[in-house]
């Protein structure tokens, strides 16, 4: 195992998991109306996913994704502007009302949530969908203003949007209403979304233990931050990471140290219970359940530490407050199952 501290483990991202290297983007092509004079746009589109739109020239491109969603954002260089694309497949067809019910509900738990106005709208060549300007923190760790587009597509749902700096995004209405009027749904895409996990145990035998996970969650990783494994339901919450570190200590002294961190990296965090527990095997464990802000979501988690000799592990689940009542049993089903080989 590579030596680091658990200081090093990181607190909690959000972050999807896998990369997408399918997507194909096109050369820079020229203005395109009704864009402004100066302003060259740079055409990407994606054949599997079926959508293309414009953005500003020398703009960074990311593109992240799971089983069953995949998330493309684009950013300015100065970092005041971004331009998200995010497609999520569905097991079932599902109606225009039901997303934007799914959406808002989520939206609404961002940090200093306020909707301007929402609506019915039509862009592009006569995409109809529905519209949310407002503002709040929907992830980027600061309050932005957005304007969002839902659309439905069959099994898909695709958001398409630009959030910004409050002040700039007002001034640069002519860039916002540029960008989301260059998106376009292709008229076919070729993305099977895979069949639903039967679910199944986590083995990793470099670091000695397994976890075991139930039909519908995913296992990936990002390898960021000692990430060992990233287990996920459908939809990505909850979710359950596990990560290591190298460190003599005990159960108290880890968990004293783990809180200590939470003032530079949690947000408006709340303790709600901790305490020492015992695994599904009898190994004990300290558990910490809390309420706090991290990458601009507001969520309950519970962190579990366990402690092998100079081998420490945390098992982090994630829910949202809404719903950790429905989800603990879950979680501690997951949680319970580690065991050190």
């Amino acid at each position: 195992m590579q030596k680091v501290t658990m200081w090093t483990v990181g607190i909690c991202l959000l972050a999807l998991v896998l990369l997408v290297t399918s997507c194909q983007c096109g050369a820079p092509a020229t203005t395109s109306e009704p864009a402004p004079p100066t302003l060259t746009m740079t055409y990407y589109e994606s054949a599997e996913h079926g959508f293309s739109i414009e953005y500003p020239e020398g703009w960074a491109q990311q593109s992240h994704g799971a089983a069953t969603g995949f998330q493309f954002q684009f950013n300015d260089p100065e970092g005041s502007f971004s331009v998200g694309v995010s497609v999520d497949y569905r097991a079932e067809e599902i109606g225009l009302a039901d997303a934007v019910s799914e959406g808002k509900g989520y939206m609404e738990l961002s940090p200093q949530f306020e909707m301007f106005s929402e609506g019915n709208v039509t862009i592009g060549e006569g995409i109809s969908g529905y519209e949310m300007i407002g503002k709040g923190d929907i992830g980027a760790g600061k309050v932005e203003k957005f304007r969002y587009l839902i659309m439905v597509r069959e099994k898909q749902v695709l958001w398409v949007g630009v959030s910004g700096e409050p002040d700039q995004f007002d001034e640069q209405k002519q860039l916002v209403d540029t960008i989301l009027d260059s998106f376009r749904l292709l008229s076919t895409y070729t993305f099977v979304p895979p069949p639903p996990s039967p679910g199944g145990t986590y083995t990793s035998a470099e670091h000695g233990f397994s976890i075991t996970y139930p039909a519908g969650w995913t296992e990936a990783t990002t390898g960021q931050y000692d990430e060992i494994v990233d287990l996920r339901a459908e939809g990505g919450i909850p979710e359950i990471m596990v990560r290591a570190w190298t460190e003599e200590t005990t159960l108290d002294e880890a968990a004293s140290k783990l809180k200590e961190q939470f003032s530079e990296h949690i947000g408006n965090y709340e303790f709600l219970s901790e305490g020492e527990i015992t695994l599904d095997d009898g190994t004990p464990a300290y558990e910490i359940v809390f309420n706090g802000t991290m990458s601009g979501y507001f969520l309950t988690c519970k962190y579990v530490i366990v402690i092998r000799e100079a081998d420490g592990f945390l098992l982090m689940g994630l829910s949202l407050p809404g719903s950790f009542e429905r989800d603990e049993p879950v979680l501690d089903k997951v949680i319970g199952s580690f065991h050190l080989e």
